[in-house]
């Protein structure tokens, strides 16, 4: 995956987290279930490179319960993300 694209989706990623977060005050369990899927979805697909990359010690259990819907977890989540992006930016 070329690094423009790997960090679309890393963006993309961090605005279904973005998007989850702020849902988590309504009551719309459709939504909420169609969020987790595509963040489980796209989770699943950059699982390798987030290992590569991640700051969170234990980033698989942050991230699964993130998906959840914990707002701590997708606050740390979020962080992690901007660190990840960051580093491709600046091709790290």
């Amino acid at each position: 995956m070329v690094d423009a694209e790997l960090r679309q989706k890393f963006e993309e990623l961090q605005r279904l987290y973005a998007e989850h977060a702020k849902n988590q005050s309504e009551e719309d369990f459709k939504l909420k279930n169609k969020l987790r899927a595509e963040l489980l979805d796209l989770f699943f697909a950059l699982k390798p490179h987030i290992k590569k990359q991640t700051k969170l010690q234990w980033y698989e259990p942050a991230y699964n319960y993130a998906i959840t819907g914990n707002l701590e977890y997708i606050k740390s989540v979020r962080d992690d993300l901007a660190h990840i992006i960051s580093e491709l930016e600046h091709g790290a």
